[in-house]
């Protein structure tokens, strides 16, 4: 029989995700089995939630060095970039469109600016319709920046 989760059900889980985040920044680059140890979780408790946080670019993962057939346990830090603000993604973007001498399109940006290509993709859009960027090719979309 199905049971519904209820809002304590979540409440713990984010309970649970904050208690591993914590233990991470205590100690950055530790192994699940030292995070199961740290917040007396269960590994395969802990190793469901990495791979959650990991998804939500919470959390990165190094993989474990080969030592002859054996590769070691991965090791696991939180991720250091900061979430933006609304509109500080814009002010980068068009910083970056600035610079450049060809149009570009937001997989090019994305990967220059270390952002989601989507999140460019967006932006550059929304830039485009206030006339700081213009469109200058359709397939595949290229902008550049509205000189002034």
């Amino acid at each position: 029989m199905p049971t519904n989760k209820t809002s304590a059900d979540k409440a713990d889980k984010a309970d649970t995700a904050q208690r591993l985040l914590e233990a991470l920044t205590e100690k950055p680059e530790s192994t699940a089995a030292e995070l199961a140890e740290a917040t007396g979780l269960g590994r395969s408790t802990i190793s469901r939630l990495l791979a959650k946080l990991q998804r939500d670019d919470q959390v990165t993962r190094t993989r474990g060095e080969r030592d002859g057939r054996r590769r070691g346990a991965d090791q696991w830090s939180k991720t250091t970039s900061e979430r933006l603000r609304p509109g500080q993604l814009d002010d980068i973007v068009m910083k970056h469109m600035l610079t450049l001498t060809e149009p570009a399109g937001s997989v090019a940006v994305g990967r220059a600016l270390g952002r989601s290509t989507g999140a460019v993709a967006n932006c550059m859009k929304r830039r485009a319709k206030v006339g700081d960027l213009k469109q200058v090719e359709d397939k595949p979309l290229r902008y550049e920046a509205s000189r002034v």
